[in-house]
């Protein structure tokens, strides 16, 4: 139960640090996995030290990432809101791989 509580916390700080009134913007996908790699949005599984925690931090990232993403835009088309939950994923998979191609290396 603290892991769960120290993600909707990390959630809440992260949501408290966005500015709510802009929308209708689709993120880039490099901006997105390079917030990814540099830890941004703090989340839970960031202390933990192990490569699986890295890319554990990486789903935490992309949860966090698309509930704000979906909150901030909420008025806009269900299509809209596709587009960019997709892009969000695609950005976790690809800051996933350069994770694991950096460990093989």
């Amino acid at each position: 139960m603290p892991q769960k509580c120290n993600f909707i916390e990390a959630y809440r700080k992260f949501r408290e640090s966005v500015e709510l009134s802009g929308a209708g913007i689709l993120p880039e996908v490099d901006h997105l996995i390079g917030c990814m790699l540099m830890g941004i949005p703090y989340v839970p599984e960031d202390d933990d030290p192990s490569p699986d925690g890295a890319l554990e931090a990486i789903d935490q990232r992309v949860v966090i990432l698309k509930a704000v993403f979906v909150e901030v835009n909420r008025a806009q088309p269900e299509r809209f809101l596709d587009e960019g939950l997709d892009l969000y994923d695609r950005a976790g998979a690809m800051a996933k791989k350069l994770l694991t191609e950096t460990e093989r290396a």
